[in-house]
């Protein structure tokens, strides 16, 4: 029988939210085969936390910039995928980033990654132009979706 999945919204700052950052950082580099992360949230920055059996087992980080809100390392540890867990976090990300005043959500992701694009299509998101750290390496990938829609 699966455990429930409790969702519960936290910081950036959280040791369990730290944990699993620290697990998608070490997954996504050993893909790209690179040893820097680029630049994460700030500490304050709002969170979800996937907990099932009191375990921390996913994770999304939600940061603001002037003009949009941007995902940050969305992760679900793999024992735990195939559950859906991906588009619930995302879904949580869209609605903080909305009722803080956000009309856009951006991400970056990569060619390493097609789980990840696959799921960005299909909730919606549409290819951008890549900006900001990564924005000039060919593996990357940027995504965009209106909130006000």
């Amino acid at each position: 029988m699966e455990s429930e999945i409790v969702l519960e919204e936290t910081v950036a700052s959280d040791p369990r939210v730290r944990g699993l950052v620290a697990e998608q950082e070490a997954e996504v580099m050993a893909r790209y085969h690179e040893t820097d992360p680029g630049p994460g949230a700030s500490p304050d920055s709002p969170a979800v936390v996937a907990m099932a059996d009191d375990r921390p087992v996913g994770c999304v980080l939600v940061s603001f910039h002037r003009d949009f809100a941007e995902i940050k390392r969305m992760y679900v540890a793999p024992a735990s995928r195939g559950r859906g867990l991906s588009r619930l976090l995302l879904e949580r990300a869209e609605v903080i980033a909305a009722a803080r005043g956000a009309f856009v959500l951006r991400l970056e992701t990569g060619l390493a990654q097609p789980e990840a694009m696959a799921l960005y299509s299909r909730s919606g998101y549409s290819p951008i132009p890549c900006y900001g750290y990564w924005k000039d390496d060919p593996d990357v990938r940027c995504y965009e979706k209106s909130l006000t829609s």
